[in-house]
């Protein structure tokens, strides 16, 4: 940690903790930070304060906020004059949250946070804020002790108040105005008001998060299937492992455990070992354990009441003893709010949490949907394994078995496939997956499900793939594991083909752990593949660093194969990747590897193309080298022009050679962001640049791309005056000049000949 000894260094120290994960580690390193700041004096102090306090807040200490807020709110009423704009803004914020954490713990009395209530109120009209956020308040304590009354003039007090500074941001009040109208039973008028959220219109650190979490059910009751399983696969994700989101990881639990995913919530409530700790926050706590009873209920009910379930860590569980824990922990919990809160509020709300009937039979996602048994089952040696493709081919042999009306629907899906006829296909197969019905063996189901997903995928339909690739995972994991992997793995396919790369990661994740890459089981193709496309899940959502550990790896085992275009195109993109993710010197390594095989390949447009990138990765740590290899792109370049006949290539490489000498130059010389002006990188690089954008204007002189050779010969009168050639840059100039005039889609250009011009005469 920084050594603080002012407040230059505190805010240092302050900043260098920030960047720790949320959590008790950062809130440790606060009370440090706090204890060094009262040895500079009250301004450090006030600072290190409200660190603390922000770090208590997103940890499992939050309950510990209140006491450095007290003794904020103490050095303000001495002296306000040791609060600047920031801290002044953060006590009153703060305020907020304060008076409604308060409610979390049961331990402190009603009367304390009604008072602390009217003197947040008393304040905020003191400093001239809005009500909004008293009203706010307000309607929090008179929702959580079951006040109705008071809770709706709240929040229509709420709503009506104008916003002002110490409002919420509108992410959170929006979703939690729509928590308010689920609580109320209004799911459509809910929905409705989380859409701006949900569709990422608002946002914040906690939000879309909580209201993906909390639609999950409205969404199921209203019949929304699609929309709840696509905000579960989205939001669990961004919730996984949070300390300060515990209230929403159980909700993605209860939406498993009412929605016949008791497997699913087996792994959710695995990922989450620490939230049964006897320490952690109360409110929070008690839902969880509520949700966790309810899953463990199902289980039972199921007749998996002997299942070892993950639970709190002094001992081993079964489903059954730890419903009984964790109902009985969960009303202990609700005893004690209602007991502080004079009402039975709290109390009523969790029995009905316990108590809550499924809400569907089964509703598929995607995951593993077979609970597991007591110890794996014993494959026979001898006999041979049976993939997805395997069993699809025993389409037509099962349909024999089964009524006429199936194999009539069969026969009409063969006979359209002899004629490539897609609309026959899908009517037949569907027709045929109706009339059989879920008696049919899961064998058939499973092949009939994904035949039917492919040709709706090939038919342009990828909704209708997705569906019956949900269903096509669901009977796999009936038939075994290695046949889920591969139904998993094309349902991720057809999820990214519907743009849907959220809710086609975790079920892309769950098929790589299961994975066999041997031959005899999946193969390394489907490993590159999964791989693959989980590259481009995580650059979907701009986790560039993941999306390059995919790629690599996915690039180790492509090395091996006797063709190795795929090998090329995974190096290139891992490379794009480790570039975006500021990882430079990974990328050129990458970009040079790529560059070598697309030359290996005779793919001299790639290799041009990663060459250009391999030089302004390389740039900013070595201008000599970056040029040097930039020389290389040309050269490849006019190689290739050299043994072009095709006249199609020749076109594309006619162009990329003046790009490629553009580019050469712009790596050489050295553009000022503030002024635009060019100066050289290294003793003559800035005559060199000038030459490399000169040759490039001559090639593109006679182009009919007049827009494409006016960039190119600004750029050459730019570098042209930096390095001296006024004249000739004034040529280039009058040259544009003359040939835009009258033509309107080009009139942007006069602007910059003016400007080049402006430079050479003032």
């Amino acid at each position: 940690m920084t050594e603080i000894t002012d407040l230059v260094t505190l805010q240092a120290a302050i900043w260098e903790n920030r960047q720790r994960p949320h959590g008790i580690s950062q809130a440790a390193a606060a009370e440090k930070i706090l204890d060094r700041a009262t040895q500079i004096g009250p301004q450090a102090e006030v600072r290190a304060l409200f660190h603390l306090i922000n770090a208590y807040e997103f940890s499992a200490d939050r309950p510990k906020a209140l006491v450095p807020f007290v003794r904020a709110l103490r050095l303000w009423d001495e002296d306000p004059s040791v609060f600047d704009h920031a801290s002044t803004r953060s006590l009153f914020w703060d305020f907020k949250w304060m008076t409604t954490g308060m409610l979390d713990l049961p331990q402190v009395p009603l009367d304390a946070i009604e008072n602390w209530l009217a003197e947040m109120d008393r304040r905020y009209r003191l400093a001239g804020h809005t009500e909004r956020a008293v009203r706010m308040s307000e309607f929090y304590v008179a929702d959580h002790v079951g006040d109705t009354e008071r809770a709706q003039q709240a929040f229509e007090g709420w709503l009506a108040a104008e916003r002002g500074e110490m409002a919420d941001c509108h992410a959170c009040e929006t979703a939690r105005q729509g928590e308010f109208f689920a609580d109320n039973g209004a799911d459509t008028k809910a929905v409705e008001h989380w859409e701006p959220v949900l569709a990422g219109r608002q946002t914040c650190a906690e939000e879309p998060h909580r209201a993906l979490a909390h639609s999950l059910l409205p969404l199921v009751r209203l019949g929304r299937l699609d929309e709840a399983r696509r905000n579960h696969l989205r939001g669990y994700p961004m919730v996984k492992g949070s300390e300060s989101l515990m209230p929403s990881v159980a909700r993605h639990i209860e939406f498993c455990a009412l929605t016949g995913n008791e497997a699913r919530g087996l792994e959710l409530l695995a990922d989450t070992p620490a939230y049964f700790d006897a320490d952690r926050e109360p409110e929070p706590r008690m839902g969880y354990l509520a949700v966790t009873a309810l899953l463990m209920d199902r289980l039972v009910v199921l007749g998996h009441g002997g299942l070892q379930v993950p639970g709190p860590a002094h001992r081993s569980w079964t489903a059954a003893e730890l419903a009984h824990h964790a109902r009985t922990e969960a009303l202990a919990l609700a005893a004690r709010f209602d007991e502080r809160n004079g009402t039975t509020a709290v109390g009523e709300r969790v029995r009905a949490r316990l108590d809550a009937e499924p809400l569907l039979d089964r509703l598929p996602l995607g995951l593993r949907a077979v609970l597991p048994t007591a110890g794996p089952p014993v494959p026979d040696p001898a006999a041979p394994h049976r993939t997805a493709a395997d069993h699809s081919q025993d389409a037509e042999a099962d349909a024999t078995v089964m009524p006429a009306g199936v194999r009539e629907a069969v026969d009409r899906y063969n006979a359209a496939c002899e004629t490539q006829d897609l609309a026959g296909m899908r009517s037949g197969m569907a027709d045929a997956i109706d009339r059989a019905g879920d008696t049919a063996a899961p064998e058939w189901l499973l092949a009939a499900h994904l035949q039917l997903a492919e040709v709706l995928a090939a038919d342009g339909d990828p909704a209708g793939a997705v569906h019956h690739g949900l269903e096509a995972v669901a009977w796999a994991d009936l038939v075994d594991r290695p046949t889920a992997v591969v139904a998993r793995a094309r349902l991720g396919g057809y999820l990214m083909s519907g743009g849907r790369f959220d809710e086609a990661a975790p079920v892309l994740e769950q098929a790589l752990a299961d994975l066999d890459p041997s031959p005899e089981v999946h193969g390394d193709g489907t490993l590159v593949q999964v791989r693959w496309w989980l590259g481009d899940c995580a650059t979907a959502r701009y986790e560039h660093a993941e999306a390059a550990q995919h790629w690599l790896a996915a690039a180790q085992v492509a090395q091996h194969w006797p063709e190795q275009d795929d090998h090329a195109v995974l190096a290139n993109l891992a490379a794009e990747a480790l570039d975006r993710a500021g990882e430079k010197l990974s990328a050129e390594l990458a970009y040079e590897r790529a560059a070598d095989l697309w030359a290996g390949l005779g793919d001299a447009m790639r290799q041009i193309r990663a060459t250009r990138a391999w030089a302004w990765a390389v740039r900013n740590r070595d201008v000599t080298e970056a040029s040097r290899i930039m020389t290389g792109a040309t050269r490849a370049c006019e190689a290739a022009l050299a043994d072009a006949t095709d006249p199609d290539e020749l076109a594309v490489l006619r162009a990329e050679l003046p790009e490629t000498l553009e580019q050469h130059a712009r790596v050489i010389a050295d553009e000022d962001e503030g002024t635009s002006r060019f100066g050289g990188l290294y003793e003559g690089a800035l005559e060199e640049a000038a030459e490399l954008a000169s040759r490039a204007e001559s090639l593109l002189r006679e182009s009919d791309d007049v827009a494409r050779w006016c960039r190119s010969a600004l750029l050459a009168a730019e570098l042209a005056v930096e390095a001296g050639g006024t004249v000739r840059g004034l040529e280039l100039v009058a040259e544009v000049e003359s040939r835009i005039q009258g033509v309107d889609e080009l009139s942007g250009f006069g602007g910059h000949a003016g400007w080049i011009r402006e430079r050479v005469t003032a």
